[in-house]
């Protein structure tokens, strides 16, 4: 949108009557977000681009590395938090019935549109700063990518003394087109399409904005295809090892330099035979690096049945693991799936697995053991000579708070060059014969699983079925309200900051509500500074975050898509990815009733000594209670999986008469609480 100078500060005797400040150029006074902050740009696919204005840079330098980020991305947040000034104190009562986000037209023609042009969203989550009688919300439900909105303010909003609310004379002269620059004339025809919308109510404020596309950098590593080969390969030395026999299992995992650790899988050799766990064979596929011309080799195994393989090869089950996890961790207990026919295949997530030469190492008791190279996807960032766990996932330095964005995204184009090579053929014992099924491929995946694996099942048509698992449907609101991260990432975003925003000691306070709760008043000193870094930072993983992709399940599938059958998996009172994230994703693939809540608050009143935090539910690990339960949830999904019925299975077979009750349900309402316990 071309900016000009606007006299919106016209000289004029104002009225007495409380306003709806206008002002475009300020996104603090707004109303904000805006088009009219943005520039042309026909290489971006929504043909513009942010244009923020940037703060003092010596005096606020992590800002002004976020906000020049977000001036390379390609729109707003389709979760935008809204802004909008007042001239004087307004009653807060009245702002959740007086402003919505009015739905336009997608800037380009697409077969399946999640709400017609001309819907309302009203707002949730409202903050009210009555130093500057502002008010911040966002919108009820994720916006549609790359798609005009117009924000309405109403002559609802009552001010001090109960009066309606009444526009700025520069918000006059702009919709009344006495102003002629381009982004006046448009608002003013949006706002005449809203006008019939809202009941006769007065519009006294307004602002038109453009969402972002969230797919594009997908769509420019699709295009790699003809130059990427996925070019399969299985291991040189023998790519299929029985498991028969084998009495442990351990990951020799590569911590940088010439350093290893060993790790023991939880697993015996009663386990593998129960489990049905026959043979494992082992493969590399080359993946394009993400914002490179570069390939990377891909190292997965697959747990294949007893069986041989049918016609056109095993059908194939993807496990997606967590974060700090491996290919040889939760999908190793997702392998159990065999014994029903699937091929289980994994792969580490990028930043995992630890580096290069790592192995796994099969035990079979007084035999010599075999090691088979397991070459991990973690890289040395910080350069101290070490590979952590999740190194090269996790990215949350001052200024750059991209955290899971291109983990997920780089796991997310690893998954589609798989499905290439998947389809050109693999063949682990060259017989000639693909041992695996490309079609009708399902999923499922844990917690950072079901984030990448929101990505994977709307993206890609030959994934027809996903059960998610605990996944985190909002990133930022996961690291802010979850236990298990807040501490950490909050010092490393917040306080190492230039400047640090820490503003309660060594801990902060962000005046922020959940969904439905009362409007916050914003009074704790730096609230403000943390809640824009927050936004921020949401607005940067926006093409990451698994709530963005979630409408395009079913509501609206992209491209070649089928609709999806997807099973979403939460635990009440999950400390690691909290209720509200989950809930987050669940309203956006509009999938509540598809939605299984595990009840841990029920489960400890009966077992106590079960983990205070719930989050591995799905594994069924340690105490018997926990393997009830992790049982219970595994069965389920693999039953959702293997069914091909949108029908919910019971999951309550084993935990009824265990636990004496029922622990898993489908939710009447969401949980939109933390629902946390000591």
């Amino acid at each position: 949108m071309i900016r000009a100078a606007l006299p919106f500060f016209l000289v004029a005797l104002l009225p007495a009557a409380t306003r709806v400040e206008f002002d475009p150029r300020l996104p603090e006074v707004g109303p904000f977000p805006t088009d009219f902050l943005t520039i042309p740009d026909q290489t971006r696919p929504t043909g513009l681009r942010p244009n923020l204005p940037m703060p003092d840079c010596a005096a606020q330098p992590s800002d002004c590395s976020e906000i020049a980020t977000i001036n390379q991305l390609d729109g707003f947040n389709p979760n935008a938090r809204l802004t909008v000034k007042f001239s004087a104190p307004i009653r807060t009562q009245t702002l959740r019935e007086a402003i919505y986000y009015v739905w336009l037209d997608a800037v380009s023609p697409r077969a399946f549109a999640l709400r017609p042009a001309g819907a309302l969203t009203p707002i949730n989550e409202v903050i009210y700063d009555p130093a500057t009688h502002t008010a911040y919300a966002k919108p009820d439900e994720m916006l549609e990518q790359a798609r005009r909105y117009l924000i309405v303010v109403t002559d609802a909003v009552q001010d001090a003394s109960g009066a309606p609310v009444e526009p700025d004379p520069g918000f006059d002269a702009c919709i009344e087109r006495r102003l002629t620059a381009a982004y006046c004339t448009d608002l003013a025809d949006a706002v005449v399409r809203a006008r019939p919308l809202l009941a006769g109510r007065r519009i006294a404020g307004a602002s038109l904005f453009t969402t972002l596309d969230p797919f594009a950098w997908f769509n420019r590593m699709e295009a790699l295809a003809p130059l990427a080969p996925p070019r399969f390969q299985p291991r040189a030395e023998g790519a299929i090892a029985s498991l028969r026999g084998v009495t442990g299992i351990a990951l020799r995992q590569h911590t940088g330099g010439n350093d290893f650790q060993e790790t023991a899988l939880p697993v015996s050799a009663g386990l593998i035979a129960a489990a049905g766990l026959d043979r494992v064979a082992f493969g590399s596929f080359e993946s394009p690096v993400l914002g490179s011309t570069a390939t990377a080799r891909v190292y997965f195994h697959a747990f294949l049945p007893a069986t041989p393989p049918p016609d056109g090869g095993y059908p194939v089950l993807l496990a997606g693991h967590g974060l700090g996890d491996s290919r040889f961790g939760m999908p190793t207990v997702a392998g159990t799936a065999s014994v029903q026919g699937y091929a289980v295949v994994a792969f580490s997530a990028f930043g995992h697995g630890y580096g290069p030469l790592s192995s796994l190492v099969l035990s079979r008791g007084d035999a010599p053991a075999t090691v088979i190279a397991a070459p991990g996807r973690g890289l040395d960032l910080d350069g101290d000579g070490r590979i952590g766990a999740t190194e090269g996932c996790l990215v949350a330095a001052p200024g750059a708070p991209i955290v899971f964005r291109d983990c997920i995204r780089q796991t997310a184009v690893d998954y589609r060059w798989f499905l290439n090579a998947l389809a050109a053929g693999v063949d682990f014992d060259g017989d000639g014969r693909a041992d695996l099924r490309s079609t009708g491929v399902h999923y499922l995946g844990q917690s950072l699983g079901g984030a990448y694996g929101s990505l994977v099942t709307a993206l890609m048509p030959e994934v027809t079925a996903a059960v998610l698992n605990v996944p985190p449907g909002n990133q930022t609101m996961t690291l802010r309200l979850g236990p298990a991260f807040r501490n950490s990432v909050g010092m490393i975003l917040l306080g190492a900051r230039q400047p640090s925003l820490l503003n309660n000691g060594d801990e902060y306070e962000e005046d922020m509500p959940l969904r439905y709760e009362e409007v916050k008043l914003r009074t704790t000193p730096g609230a403000a500074a943390i809640q824009d870094l927050f936004e921020r930072a949401e607005w940067i993983n926006a093409s990451a975050e698994a709530a963005v992709y979630a409408p395009h399940f079913k509501q609206a599938t992209l491209g070649s898509n089928p609709v999806k059958r997807v099973l979403i998996q939460m635990a009440f009172g999950d400390r690691t990815v909290v209720n509200p994230s989950t809930s987050a994703l669940v309203r956006a693939a509009n999938l509540r009733e598809r939605t299984v809540l595990y009840r841990h608050d029920l489960a400890r009143a009966v077992a106590p000594s079960l983990d205070p935090n719930p989050h591995t539910f799905l594994i069924p690990l340690g105490s018997l209670e926990q393997q009830i339960i992790g049982l219970s949830a595994l069965q389920q999904a693999i039953e959702y999986l293997l069914s091909e019925r949108d029908e919910v299975p019971d999951a309550n077979g084993l935990t009824a008469p265990a636990f004496r009750r029922t622990l898993f349900e489908i939710p009447e309402f969401l949980p939109e609480t933390t629902n946390l316990t000591p």
